[in-house]
Parts: C-alpha cells; structure tokens; sequence
C-alpha cells in the first residue's frame, strides 16, 4: 500500500470514529429531551448529522452511522459498561441497522435528484433535500427501530403507535434542523456556506435554545403537577393506613378490660364477647388470650385444659426441626389458652409465644410499659399459605390497673390479650377506595437495626423521572416505628401525564427547521442574485472595457467614478488620473450645470469639443443618460470621436463647391451650345452630324440632371437646420404642379388630371413651395414616364384624420417586389429594360422622401406588378 493510499485509509477511519462519537454524544444529549414515558426524543439530531456527514465525506461514512448508532442504544439500554450483555446487542444492532439503511437511501436519491456537492441556492433543491432527508426516509428508521423494540417486547402494544410516531418526528426535525448546521460547517462551496453562520445558523441554533428552555420549563411545570397531584393522593393512603392500623391495635383493649374485671372467663365468654371484633377487622386473623403460667402450675393447667375439652392439649413449642413439641422447663409459659376463631385457629392453642425470641421481647415491652406493643413481622404458626403477621400483645395484669412501676407490673403480670394482625389485609382494606393499578406500596418496620419489608405491592421499578413523585413517611404505632413508601404506577403515570410538553417541543422544534428551510431559501435567493450581479457586473465590465466608444460615467458633482479603455485611449489619461478629475477637464460644456444639459440633450447625441490631457481639442458626438440610485443619481456620457467624420463632410462640402462651380458651370454651357448649334444658328448642320449633335445634347441634359441632383442630396444631407416653411394652400400647389407638369405629359401621349372634389376649398398646410413643387414633380414625371402612351395619370387629394394626402396614380408595370425596399435609396432603380430606355438619375425618390421629413411629411407607394402603382405624400394641416 502507497503512502497517499495510508494516509487517505487513515483518514478515512478517523472521520468514521469521530462520527460514531458524534452520533453518541449528540444522541445522549438528545435523549435528555426524551418524552415519558416514551423511548424517543421530540428531536433526534444524530441522524440529521450522519445524513450530513454521509452527503459530504461519502457512503464510506455509514460504518460510523452503525457504529454510533449501535454504542448509543447500548448505552440507554444499561446503567454501565459492566452490565452490558448479549441479550443488548440485537436491539442495538437492529436500531443502528434501520438508521444505516435510512441513511443510506436518503443520500442516494439526494445524490440522484439533487446533486451534491449543492449549494442549495434553488427553492427546489431545498425543498426535495429536506423532504428527502426528512420525513420520507425517516419512515424506515422509525418503522424499523419500533418493530425491533415491540419484537424484544420493550415496548407493548399500546406504546406502539406513539412511539413509531414520536420516532418518525424526532428523526425528521433532527434532520432538518442539524443537517444545514452540518452544511454551514463543513460542506461545499465553503465561501456560500460560510455565509449563512450569520444568517441562517446562529437564528437556528437561537430558535432551538429557545424552544428546549420552553419546552424545560412547561416539562417541569408538568412534572409538578404531577408531583402535587401524587403527593395529594399518597398522603390521604398514609393516612389510611395509619388510621387503620391504628384501629386495630385500639381494638384490643375492651378485651383487656374483660380480664380486668372478671379473675375467671370462660372460652364461651371469651369466644361471645370477641365475635364481633373478629367479625368486623378484616385485618385481625385471630384474638387469644395467653394466661400466665408458672413453671409449678404447668400440670395443674395442663390438666384442667384438657378436662374443659382439649384432649390432648400440651404447652409447646418448636423443637429444632420446626416442629410442635412440648415445651421445655422454664419459670413461665405463656401458652395460648383461648382463641377465635377456634376452627381456624386451633393449631396455635397451647402453644407458648414467649418460646419464640420475636414475640418474648414485644411481650417484655408490652409487660414494662404497661401498653399495647407490636412484634416485629413474623410467620404465624396457624398459617398454611405464609402471610407477613404481626402479633400485638395488651398486658393484663392482677390489678384493675396497670401497676406504676416496673417491678410491680412484672410481679403482677396475668397474661396477653394478643391480637395476630395480618398487615396487608389491613393494608388492603385501608386502601380499598383507591385503584390498585394506580400506585405501588411499599410498608417497611424499621424499628431494628435492619429494616424489614411489612407490605411490598411494587411490580416493576420506576423510571429516573419519576423518582420525584415517590412519596415516604414514617409514623409509630404499637411500640414499632414503619416507613410508607408510595410510588407511581405506569398506569398512572401514563393516564395522569399529558402530552402537552411534548407538542409545544416537537411543534416549536417543527417550526424551527421551516425557518431553517425558509431561511436557506431566502439566502440561496439572495446568493444567486449575487452570483447573477457578479456574472453581470462582469460581463457588464467586460463590455464597458472592451466599448469600441469611449465611455465616462460620473456623479452629480461631476467626479469621474468610472472611464473604459477607449476613453483612457481617446483622452490620454490613466484610470487613476480620470478619478482625481472633474467631466468639465473633459468636456467644458459639462463644466458648470449637468441637469439642464441632461433634459436638452436625452435621447440623443449632441457634437461638441473635447480636451485631451495635452490640451488638444476633440471633436466629440456626445450621448447624456443618467440613472438614479437610493443613495446618488450617475451620470453615463458615451463619446464618439468625429473628427474624421469632420473632415469626411469637409471634403463634402468641398466637393459639392468643385461640382457646384467647376463642373456644372461648363455643362451648362456645353449644353446651350449644342442647342444653338441644333437650332441651325451656325448654318445648316448635316444629318449624320446633326444626329450625332442630338445624341451629345440629350446626355449632356441627363448629366446637368445628374448634377443637380446629387447637389440637392449632398445639400439636404450637409444642412444643420430645417427647410424654411411657411403656411401655404394645398390646392393652389397642386394645381400649379399640374400645369408645370402637363407639357411634360403631353410629350409621352399621356393624359395628366386633378381630382381635387374630396377637399375642402382651404386645405392650410406649412410648407417649402418650392420644394413641395420639387417633390410633386419628381412623381409626376415617374408617372408619367412610366406610362403607356394614351393611358391616364391621376393626382387625388382627399383629407385623412389630421393630414391632407395626396396620390399620384398611374396604370404603368408596376414596381417589382424585390425593389420594393430599396426604392427609397440612393441610385435606386429597378433592373430592367424600362428603366434604361427612361433615364433616370436614381436619387428623386431620395430626394423627395428627404424633402417630406423635412416638411414634417411621409412618401409612401402602393404597387402591384404589371397593374401600376400610386405614390402619396402626407402633410399635416396647420388648422389655420
């Protein structure tokens, strides 16, 4: 193995301990939040931290899922590493099996659906990965790791339900609150990561704090309740008891009365007057009576009981083996002479109480003190099915009452009434008013040096946290000191618990990882508007640096902020120089007031002299825009040097001036001498020259033609201000035009006429006559050069909305389609015979479609081929 291979295996093993030890802790601290007496968390962060770990690290990474998984179910399962045994290990395993797989198809279909590593700037992303990870994989965890508790029967068939549900949310809010903090920490791009700490994971963790410190404090204003309500019920049963015990011991003492009074009481007084008491004391198995009976007068009262009845009566005792046998010889006996009831009972008579250590030192006490004293618990002897008894011994002595001293009591001792108490059945009837199932007891005598458990009804132990519900008091009675325990049953537990701390955790923790989701949403939104700013702001620099023009933009003060590269070029400044100046170093017209030159100037360019750094000027074309932002208003002035432009029109003007003097000035003589000369002025002149003399005056008169013509283009195009207007009538232009023009017509046989019946008699307009008559013209003659002789050529003038238009229609070829567009252009004409055979310069139209914007007009034509065509002007009324 390479050393690059050892390094990434090492690696590889160390992200899979360290995860295990993540899952441990983190779900250890989880189960603080555990929800009684459920077996799950309200929130489950390990699971969102392995899903996490598994997306960034790789699928190498689910070891440490299972191995975490595994040592925390361990870990809850016992109380420490010692008493961890086989019969844990398949709950543990089976758990962090149903996570493991949870994981692994959670990040599978991410990886699928989504892609990662992701950014997670798109709602859908966000949306399918939390849903992904959340609820719809944490169905196998949950499924799963109640299936394996219900199997190994930790949980019963009613907790089932309510565990797989707590399962299943606490699974799906561990994940979608830990697995963006898991991003925020660790994933890539770590740049868009890094900067939701503040947005998105410090509110997260906030909210979290927040809803487990509520969900503590509505845990433990629940517990107290509970504890209140316990603690109200466990101190009426205390009382219960007390008092029934009390009962009975208090019950015994009529009987000592009896033997006080009378010096002989018969068993039938005996059994009459102890009938009741047994009868109604559910708690009393027996009353006796126990004479007192010298080592001298053990024959004597041997003898006489079995005269009066009992035949083979015998003061005894257990021998060795526990068996009855007779007593052995001692001063006194104490043997049992009367007891009720008889039939039950008769086992015990003759036997001698004070054989027994137990029931001889209750019997000393009860003889010093000259009261009522309990035994320690004990097996009774007439019992077959064994019953924790106690005995309790009234000393009765030979004077109506007790003696006053010690000596004297022990002197003149007569015998015990006893009473044999069975304490769970006083127990059990003390408590009868309250459910069983509801509480667990525990009565202990701790009189002696070793406590001794009197009433245990404890079937299970109770959980950590319900150790603060027990309720204990100790109380004395009978010359004995007990101690009542008394603990909550899962029954009761389970019935008195609401579910209201776990709804405000798991709802509040619900809402936290939405604001996780939301949060996520709103800073993935905000980082693709910063991606897109970036990407345009790029492009947008790209372009401004790469402009062919040159480009300023400033503020309202006038401080350059910003100059491209062709504006560095064209000025001669460095970008850092264009800072520290003013746009009036630049352009003096910028130098005072912006705002007015803005409003003059928007939406188009305007020429104007710029200053270089060496302080040479710049013809400029300069184009103002501004936009307004919160804080300032920018200014953008995009420049365009002209000054070869300048000195383009300079050689215009120049040209025009040559043509205008040089050219057309010997044309026009050129061609009034070949008219003179084919006027016969010179003499006759001969055929073949005088054909020839035609020929040179025709094309010099379509030169003069092309001369003025391309004089008129250049001077409209050169001309910086409008044609001069005046308002003028329409109908007296046109008229006029129809009489300049008829001569034209007559001359190609063709028929010219107005129809002027659709206007009014004054039709206002604001024109240039003359070159309205130029426009009319042009068409005119296109017309009527364009048509066959004998055919008609119309001019019609009718009123359209708030313009007048005019048509000039003829019934010629038409103009073919594909000439359509450029029959406005400069040298336009269409390819074919007719156009040659006409002549023609090709720049009327252009001319005449100058002339219209000029007068505030439009030209347009309509034409189908081989059906003529209408060419039409329009003009605005003046409202004059």
């Amino acid at each position: 193995m390479s050393a690059t291979s050892s390094l990434h295996f090492a690696s590889v093993a160390g992200k899979i301990v360290l995860l295990a030890l993540a899952f441990l802790i983190t779900g250890r601290l989880a189960m603080l939040l555990a929800i009684p007496p459920g077996f799950v968390s309200a929130i489950f962060p390990p699971v969102g931290v392995a899903l996490a770990a598994v997306l960034i690290w790789g699928y190498p990474l689910l070891l440490g899922v299972f191995l975490g998984s595994t040592l925390l179910n361990l870990s809850l399962a016992v109380a420490s590493v010692t008493q961890i045994g086989w019969q844990h290990l398949p709950v543990a395993c089976g758990i962090a099996l149903g996570t493991t797989v949870q994981c692994l198809c959670a990040c599978w279909l991410i990886r699928r659906f989504i892609g990662f590593p992701n950014p997670l700037t798109a709602d859908r992303s966000i949306m399918l990965l939390l849903l992904i990870g959340g609820p719809l994989t944490c169905l196998l965890s949950a499924s799963a790791g109640t299936a394996v508790l219900y199997a190994h029967q930790i949980i019963t068939p009613g907790q089932t339900l309510f565990s797989w549900w707590s399962w299943w949310i606490g699974d799906s809010i561990g994940v979608l609150i830990a697995t963006p903090l898991m991003f925020i920490a660790f994933a890539r791009p770590r740049e868009i990561w890094r900067s939701r700490i503040g947005t998105v994971g410090l509110p997260l963790l906030l909210s979290c704090v927040l809803m487990v410190v509520l969900f503590f404090r509505t845990s433990a204003d629940e517990q107290s309740r509970l504890q209140q309500r316990f603690h109200e019920q466990a101190k009426l049963m205390v009382q219960s008891i007390k008092s029934a015990i009390a009962l009975h011991t208090s019950s015994v003492e009529p009987i000592e009365r009896l033997f006080a009074a009378s010096s002989s009481v018969s068993s039938s007084d005996f059994a009459i007057f102890v009938d009741p008491l047994v009868r109604d004391y559910p708690g009393i198995r027996a009353v006796s009576w126990n004479a007192r009976v010298t080592a001298a007068q053990r024959p004597t009262f041997e003898a006489e009981m079995r005269t009066n009845g009992d035949a083979g009566f015998v003061i005894s005792e257990r021998n060795s083996g526990n068996q009855l046998a007779a007593a052995a010889k001692r001063a006194d006996y104490f043997p049992v002479t009367f007891i009720e009831p008889l039939a039950e009972n008769r086992r015990a008579v003759g036997y001698d109480v004070s054989s027994e250590t137990l029931r001889h030192s209750a019997m000393q006490v009860a003889r010093d003190q000259g009261r009522a004293t309990l035994t320690a618990p004990l097996a009774l002897i007439q019992d077959k099915v064994q019953k924790t008894g106690m005995l309790l011994f009234y000393p009765v002595y030979t004077t109506a009452k007790p003696p006053t001293s010690v000596t004297a009591r022990q002197q003149s001792l007569r015998g015990y009434v006893v009473a044999v108490l069975h304490i769970g059945d006083v127990i059990d009837a003390a408590l009868s008013a309250y459910r069983p199932d509801s509480f667990q007891l525990q009565v202990t005598d701790i009189s002696g040096a070793a406590a001794q458990a009197v009433y245990s009804k404890v079937s299970s132990a109770i959980p950590a946290y319900a150790k603060p519900l027990v309720w204990q008091e100790d109380f004395d009675v009978g010359g004995r000191s007990f101690s009542i325990e008394i603990l909550p049953s899962e029954r009761f537990i389970s019935a008195q618990s609401s579910l209201q701390p776990w709804a405000i955790l798991a709802g509040g923790l619900l809402l936290c990882s939405l604001l996780g989701g939301f949060l996520l949403s709103v800073t993935g939104r905000a980082e693709h508007v910063r991606q897109l700013v970036r990407q345009r702001t790029l492009e947008l620099s790209g372009i401004l640096d790469n402009a062919a023009e040159a480009i300023l933009i400033f503020d309202s003060a006038g401080q350059i902020d910003r100059a491209n590269a062709a504006a560095q070029q064209l000025f001669g400044y460095s970008e850092r120089q264009f800072r520290a100046l003013p746009i009036g170093t630049m352009l003096p017209v910028l130098q005072h007031s912006i705002q007015p030159l803005l409003q003059s100037w928007q939406g188009r360019p305007v020429e104007t002299t710029g200053l270089t750094a060496t302080r040479n000027p710049l013809e400029l074309e300069v184009s103002l825009s501004n936009y307004v932002l919160p804080e300032r208003t920018w200014y953008i002035c995009l420049l365009h040097d002209i000054s070869e432009r300048k000195k383009v029109e300079r050689l215009k003007r120049e040209f025009v001036a040559t043509v205008s003097h040089e050219l057309r000035t010997p044309l026009t003589s050129i061609k009034g001498s070949l008219e003179l000369v084919n006027a016969g002025v010179l003499g006759q002149v001969p055929p073949a020259a005088g054909k020839m003399l035609n020929l040179a005056q025709q094309n010099t008169a379509r030169l003069v033609a092309l001369v003025n013509d391309i004089l008129d283009i250049e001077k409209l195009e050169l001309s910086e201000t409008s044609l001069s207007l005046q308002p003028a009538e329409l109908r007296q232009q046109l008229e006029q035009a129809l009489l300049h023009n008829q001569g034209y017509a007559a001359n190609f046989a063709v028929s010219l006429s107005l129809d002027l019946q659709q206007l009014p008699i004054r039709v206002p307009v604001l024109i240039n006559e003359q070159r309205l008559q130029q426009v009319l013209s042009n068409l005119i003659s296109n017309a009527v050069k364009f048509s066959q002789p004998g055919s008609p050529v119309q001019i019609v003038a009718v009123i359209k909305d708030n313009s007048v238009l005019v048509k000039v229609c003829d019934q010629g070829p038409g103009i073919p389609s594909e000439f359509h567009t450029r029959i406005f252009q400069k040298f336009a004409q269409a390819d074919g015979s007719d156009s040659r055979q006409r002549g023609g310069t090709g720049l009327g139209l252009s001319i005449c479609k100058e002339l219209m914007t000029r007068m505030h007009g439009t030209i347009g034509f309509d034409s189908v081929e081989g059906k003529g065509s209408t060419f039409y002007i329009t003009l605005p009324l003046t409202g004059d």
